[in-house]
């Protein structure tokens, strides 16, 4: 149903758009239905991510409450900016009250996408980007504003600054988007990524285009045009945010030397201009200037090589570490919990918060022994491995399931993910019954069923312990009614 929504608003949003770009082109300056479009966007966007703030309970909700945020204080700044020429009936200044507000929603966002960066990787995020931010302000600064600025006495250096905040902080924005996509960001959904990039990148348009043309150039007339960009943004943001609550998490694809090398090289590429600018615009023969650029190309290579080396030492020491942790957590036969881990994650059930029942089904299989005894020690790993593999069929959150050793195989579920007790009671009575087909083995075809006992946390026991022992004993009980069955514990 959200994505229906979602999709409902992209059209909105982008009938929204059409119509504010057709009526700018049309008139050529803010009309009073123009900035009550600049007002709209954002507070209709701003109403949609305040639901949105309001159905996540994860971390996404910090993630999200910050995009409001910004949003709330981009409809400030609309606000303000519009109550100069409609109310107060004078032109807004340059640099006024709205520019805080404005300056704040650039902040506010880039601290929305740098917080959702993984904590371990947020120093060196902050490093590329100063590394980023650092070569393009130096390119901006000589092509771009230094030449403008030095013949024209109505620039100043602050009304400059205040302006480059927009297009910078978007950039940023645009970079650490995409560090997520190339580092395998999973954590939101392909939907939900996709459109916080356009988002970006259209504030990232319209920041850039505005400097240049407005500031820079005085184009006033395309000044109306260039908020269709801002206005898409926020929409962009609001359908995000719809997306976020239907899509899942994304999961990470397995990446080559390749596209490891085009991830490390993205934040370099400020540095790869300035040196290609430092070749091709400023031509020289002077030896230690090519000595110069020659030496940190080859530093670039040099740390592109190692970053793209040491990640994939560090994907096979996290392969070594999985196997390694599931020969240590489970059963090498049939691949379930071993008892070790069985315990712990019961240990964890039972001191968990609220205290809730949990329910241990314990059992082994009915005439297993003989059948091990005449057909041999493979044959009955045979039937183990295929009783396991039926037993994973019932499988759900929050259960787990181990082989305890020998023929014995446990079952610990919370009664909270069944709901009753007569769930309890279908979900031994569908293990009875699953494990009780025939197993056809190679070119033997075997028979065998399940005894199983149940014991209850905390009405038959108190501690882990105790709770496997109620639970083993009323497994005998279920074998001296004739097997094949299920009974409870009942003390004693």
């Amino acid at each position: 149903m959200r994505s229906i929504y979602s999709s409902r608003l992209l059209i909105f949003g982008l009938l929204f758009v059409f119509v504010q770009a057709a009526v700018s082109l049309g008139y050529g300056q803010y009309i009073l239905p123009l900035y009550l479009m600049d007002i709209l966007a954002p507070a209709i966007s701003l109403g949609v991510v305040i639901q949105v703030i309001r159905a996540h309970t994860g971390p996404q909700k910090g993630f999200w409450l910050l995009i409001g945020t910004a949003l709330f204080c981009e409809m400030t700044a609309q606000l303000i900016w519009g109550s100069y020429e409609w109310i107060w009936q004078t032109e807004a200044p340059d640099i006024g009250i709205a520019d805080i507000f404005w300056v704040s929603q650039s902040l506010i966002y880039l601290v929305a996408f740098y917080g959702w960066v993984r904590s371990g990787e947020k120093n060196r995020y902050l490093l590329d980007s100063m590394i980023l931010v650092v070569s393009l302000a130096v390119v901006s600064w000589e092509f771009l504003i230094k030449p403008i600025y030095q013949g024209d006495e109505n620039l100043d250096l602050i009304t400059i600054s205040v302006d480059l905040i927009y297009p910078i902080t978007s950039l940023l924005m645009v970079f650490i988007l995409t560090c997520w996509l190339l580092n395998g960001e999973r954590r939101m959904s392909r939907g939900t990524m996709r459109m916080l990039a356009i988002g970006c990148l259209s504030y990232m348009s319209g920041d850039t285009l505005y400097m240049l043309l407005i500031d820079i150039h005085s184009l006033d007339s395309l000044e109306p045009w260039i908020d269709t960009f801002w206005t898409g943004a926020a929409f962009c943001m609001a359908v995000a945010g719809l997306r976020s609550l239907s899509g899942k998490p994304g999961t990470a694809g397995a990446e080559g030397r390749v596209g490891r090398v085009i991830r490390f090289s993205v934040p370099y590429i400020g540095l790869l201009l300035l040196i290609g600018i430092l070749v091709f615009y400023r031509l020289t023969t002077d030896v230690f200037v090519w000595g110069l650029t020659l030496t940190v190309l080859l530093v670039l290579v040099r740390q592109i090589h190692f970053l793209t080396e040491r990640e994939m030492l560090n994907d096979k020491l996290r392969q070594s570490l999985r196997r390694l942790e599931r020969i240590a957590s489970c059963d090498s036969l049939t691949g379930l919990l071993n008892r070790r881990v069985f315990e712990l994650e019961l240990e964890g059930k039972l001191s968990g918060p609220g205290q809730e029942p949990v329910a241990v089904l314990y059992f082994d299989l009915d005439k297993f022994k003989p059948i091990n005894d005449n057909h041999g020690h493979r044959t009955g790993d045979l039937l183990l491995q295929a009783v396991a593999e039926r037993l994973s069929s019932l499988q759900k959150d929050g259960i787990s399931m181990a082989r305890l050793g020998g023929d014995e195989f446990a079952i610990a579920v919370p009664l909270s993910s069944l709901g009753s007790l007569e769930r309890l009671q279908e979900l031994s009575e569908a293990v009875v019954q699953l494990l009780s087909k025939p197993y056809r083995l190679e070119e033997v075809t075997l028979r065998t069923s399940p005894s199983v006992g149940i014991a209850l946390y905390p009405q038959d026991a108190r501690t882990m312990p105790d709770l496997l022992d109620a639970a083993d004993q009323a497994m005998y009980e279920a074998k001296r009614r004739g097997g094949r069955g299920f009974a409870f514990y009942r003390g004693g």
